[in-house]
């Protein structure tokens, strides 16, 4: 019998976990293998692949301590049913080799929700951005104003990251979908077995090379964290940015996204918002211990980046699952207060940066002296408690420069400033429309290979239940 403490802090849970979300992958596992050892005339295979076909349709039992794990649960159901078949299945086979094929292959399926997640907010993103290609905005550096650009412009700049994120995880979606079926324990077997045959069955790309690293390698879990990570920490800069807009009044979630006070009639917190954030940063806390779970520990099979680091994984997944499936909803349909944009554009001082731009054209003076004469200008201003939008040719005249009036009206128009920034990459609607366009078939192309995918895991799982 177990020990109590065993029992209830390793046994139960980890049945439960596996009963939950690795059973499909387990059966899947044992299937490809039994089928593989069929084609190499192994007695009994082929009845081990029906019974497996039948047991996977069946309620499965619930914990019964005299048994360790789902596999020995399973492994019994097969011998209290045709004791050849379960025997012919244990061949080559180990818990070791078989349970690293389980988790990369639930590791891969979470992983592809991850990212069609991801997907669908950056549509998002970019149905957002193709609304607002005209709405000028002030962007920050350093929390102070910097110059004009536009909500699009910005949105658009979210979603370049988040391409690259998705990048990541195909990436390491490539290293992951490795088979380490057929190491068995890990050295192999002296049987003869068809690896490669397995790895097809299983739509994994190819077989581990090395039966030591099949049972042994951490580097994919740890990859996939570090990649929720990046992804994560992407999400919440940005989630920091609508926060502040939505508490300046520049952006308002729908009604279903906000919460009001109890006391103060006119709150609407955009709590969405703020458990998107909180999500983000507890999938980005978890991730941390499936690091640590992988670090200074032997390279082997052991429990620590095996069984132990599975739930912690789960909790990953489900906390970035919740937090973009929040920020996508708070950026579906929401309020833009274009006006309240546009307003602090025009009451500023981003626009600057232009007006040093038409002195050192029209006055041939070079940008750094065109620099220091604008500053010189806004010194005086402030002196003189003026805004930057009350001056005059005769202020610039005084600074020994001469500008138009019509020249000057330009310099300072926020539209007129990011109409300019014609820059590959740059605002301008004209420039913005065409970078949209190109994020756009990009994003298609990611769609199309995501499905592409996704087809053939599922493919590979349909014909696994039909013992194929």
């Amino acid at each position: 019998m177990w020990h109590e403490t065993y029992l209830e802090t390793v046994l139960k849970p980890d049945y439960a976990y596996a009963s939950e979300h690795l059973l499909p992958h387990l059966f899947d596992a044992l299937t490809a293998h039994s089928l593989m050892l069929s084609t190499q005339q192994l007695p009994h295979a082929s009845a081990a692949v029906e019974l497996l076909q039948q047991l996977r349709v069946t309620r499965f039992p619930l914990y019964d301590s005299k048994v360790e794990d789902v596999f020995f649960t399973l492994d019994q159901q097969l011998a209290a049913q045709n004791p050849q078949a379960a025997g012919a299945m244990r061949t080559a086979l180990s818990r070791n080799d078989l349970d690293m094929t389980i988790y990369r292959l639930s590791a891969r399926e979470r992983l592809l929700r991850a990212a069609l997640r991801l997907l669908n907010l950056r549509l998002t993103l970019l149905d957002l951005a193709g609304r607002e290609i005209e709405t000028v905005m002030v962007a920050y550096t350093h929390h102070q104003p910097a110059q004009p650009t536009t909500l699009a412009h910005y949105l658009a700049g979210l979603e370049n990251v988040l391409s690259r994120d998705t990048e990541r995880m195909f990436d390491a979606l490539r290293r992951l979908n490795l088979s380490p079926m057929g190491a068995v324990a890990l050295a192999g077997t002296s049987f003869p077995i068809d690896r490669q045959l397995t790895s097809q069955l299983l739509a994994f790309d190819r077989p581990i090379e090395n039966t030591y690293d099949a049972v042994s390698a951490s580097d994919w879990q740890v990859e996939l964290a570090c990649t929720i990570t990046v992804t994560a920490t992407t999400l919440s800069r940005g989630v920091h940015d609508l926060l502040l807009w939505a508490s300046r009044g520049l952006l308002t979630l729908e009604d279903g996204l906000v919460q009001g006070s109890s006391v103060m009639p006119q709150k609407r917190n955009p709590v969405a918002l703020e458990h998107a954030r909180t999500k983000f940063s507890k999938a980005i806390g978890i991730t941390q211990s499936v690091i640590l779970s992988a670090h200074n520990v032997p390279f082997g099979d052991i429990n620590d980046p095996g069984p132990d680091v599975q739930p912690p994984l789960d909790t990953m997944w489900r906390e970035f699952r919740e937090g973009i499936e929040l920020l996508t909803a708070a950026l579906t349909r929401p309020s833009i207060n274009r006006a309240a944009w546009l307003k602090e554009a025009e009451t500023g001082e981003s626009v600057v940066t232009e007006l040093a731009d038409v002195i050192a054209r029209q006055a041939g003076q070079d940008f750094r002296h065109a620099h220091a004469i604008v500053k010189t200008l806004l010194h005086h201003l402030h002196v003189a408690g003026r805004d930057l939008s009350s001056t005059t040719p005769e202020d610039l005249a005084q600074l020994g420069v001469t500008v138009s009036p019509a020249d000057l009206q330009h310099a300072l128009d926020p539209f007129t400033f990011v109409a300019a920034r014609t820059t590959y990459g740059g605002p301008a609607p004209v420039t913005m429309a065409g970078a949209l366009a190109t994020a756009r078939q990009r994003l298609h192309e990611d769609f199309t290979r995501h499905n592409q995918v996704t087809q053939r895991f599922a493919d590979a799982r349909t014909r696994l239940e039909g013992g194929l």
